[in-house]
C-alpha cells in the first residue's frame, strides 16, 4: 500500500521531469525520508540515506516481484546498482550548484502544486507525503536538487551533443552503405489451412479445395475476391495481401516460388506443415539508395543518443575521480 501510495504521490512529478530528451540514469529520482539516521553512503560530506536507497531498489525490482523472491546475490545486485545511481546523482548535483545553476522558486512550487493536484483532497497528498516521511519543505528540497541535476546535465551533455544537419549529412555521405534498403517482393495469398492432425481423407479434401480455388483464378478469376472470401490466415481480411517483404521475411516455400514468378503471374498450388497456399506476385522493388532527407531524424536521434551516453559516462567518471565517496 505504501509503494502505491510513494507512486501515486510523485506520478506526476515523475512525469513532468522525465519529458527530457534523454534520461539521467535507470534511477532518476530519490525519495529522503525525515528521520532517516542509517546513512548507506556520502558523497563529498553529503549522506545517502539507507531508506533512499531501499526506495531505489524497489524502483529497479523486476515488475511484481518481491524481495523474498530474489535470490541474496541478484538482491545485492540491485543494491549496488541502486547506490551507484544514488551517487551519481548527488555528484551530478554537487556540480550543478557549484557551477552557479540554480532554480527559480516558481518552477519548483509550479511542480509541487501539479502533484498536489493530481489529489482529489488535499489531505490526502498531504497524508502520503507524511506515510513517505516527506515535509512539505523537503519535498520542495527534492523537486529543487532533481531540477538542479537536470539542468546540469543539460548545460554539460545535452547542449554539447548537438549534431548539426552538415555534420548528420557528412556522417551520411561517408557511410551511404548503411542506408540501403533491400530488395522487395510484394505477394498476394490464398490458404487453406490443415490441421497437423488431420486425417489422409481430410487433407486430400483440403488440397481438392485449394485446387479448385486454383483452377478459378486461372480462369480469371479476382485473385484478391477470392482470397477475401476463401483464404483461411490473418490477411484475408487483407484479400490476401502481404505486403513488401524482404528475403527471409516469407515462408521460405512461398519466398522460393515468389521469386521464380513474374509480376501478375501466379504459382501453383504450394504445401506447407500449414496446409495449401496460391499466391500472386504482386510487385518487385529492387535495393534501393535510402535518401539523405528519409534517414534524417532516425539518424540524429541514433548519433545523438550515442553521444550522450559517451558523454554523460565521461562527465561522471571525471567527477568521481575527485570525489570523496564511502560507501558504508
Amino acid at each position: 500500500m505504501l509503494r502505491i501510495l510513494v507512486i501515486s504521490v510523485l506520478v506526476l512529478f515523475f512525469y513532468t521531469l522525465s519529458a527530457t530528451r534523454y534520461p539521467l540514469s535507470p534511477d532518476s529520482y530519490t525519495l529522503c525520508f525525515a528521520g532517516e539516521k542509517k546513512i548507506a553512503a556520502s558523497v563529498n560530506g553529503e549522506n545517502i540515506s539507507e531508506a533512499e536507497v531501499q526506495m531505489a531498489v524497489n524502483r529497479l525490482m523486476p515488475a511484481g516481484s518481491f524481495h523474498g523472491r530474489l535470490s541474496d546475490e541478484r538482491t545485492e545486485q540491485l543494491r549496488k546498482s541502486a547506490v551507484d545511481s544514488l551517487i551519481e546523482k548527488e555528484l551530478l548535483y554537487q556540480e550543478g550548484k557549484r557551477l552557479g545553476i540554480s532554480v527559480k522558486k516558481s518552477e519548483v512550487k509550479e511542480i509541487f502544486n501539479k502533484n498536489k493536484e493530481a489529489f482529489k483532497k488535499k489531505k490526502d497528498f498531504y497524508s502520503a507525503l507524511e506515510k513517505m516521511g516527506l515535509t512539505e519543505d523537503s519535498y520542495r528540497r527534492l523537486i529543487e536538487k532533481e531540477l538542479i541535476s537536470r539542468k546540469f546535465i543539460k548545460q554539460e551533455v545535452e547542449d554539447k551533443i548537438r549534431l548539426s544537419e552538415a555534420n548528420l549529412e557528412d556522417y551520411y555521405n561517408k557511410n551511404k552503405g548503411k542506408f540501403v534498403s533491400p530488395d522487395r517482393i510484394r505477394v498476394r495469398e490464398m490458404s487453406i489451412n490443415v490441421s497437423p492432425t488431420a486425417t489422409q481423407a481430410e487433407r486430400e479434401e483440403k488440397k481438392k479445395q485449394a485446387e479448385d480455388l486454383l483452377k478459378r483464378v486461372k480462369a480469371g478469376e479476382d485473385f484478391a475476391a477470392l482470397a477475401y472470401k476463401y483464404s483461411e490466415d490473418d490477411y484475408r481480411m487483407k484479400a490476401g495481401d502481404l505486403g513488401l517483404s524482404h528475403k527471409g521475411r516469407l515462408m521460405q516455400e512461398l519466398e522460393e516460388a515468389a521469386y521464380r514468378l513474374n509480376i501478375g503471374e501466379v504459382s501453383g498450388l504450394i504445401e506447407t506443415i500449414y496446409g495449401y497456399h496460391i499466391i500472386r506476385l504482386e510487385e518487385k522493388k529492387p535495393e534501393e539508395q535510402l535518401d539523405f532527407a528519409g534517414v534524417k531524424d532516425s539518424l540524429k536521434k541514433e548519433l545523438e543518443g550515442k553521444r550522450y551516453k559517451e558523454a554523460r559516462e565521461a562527465l561522471i567518471k571525471a567527477l568521481k575521480e575527485k570525489a570523496v565517496i564511502s560507501i558504508k
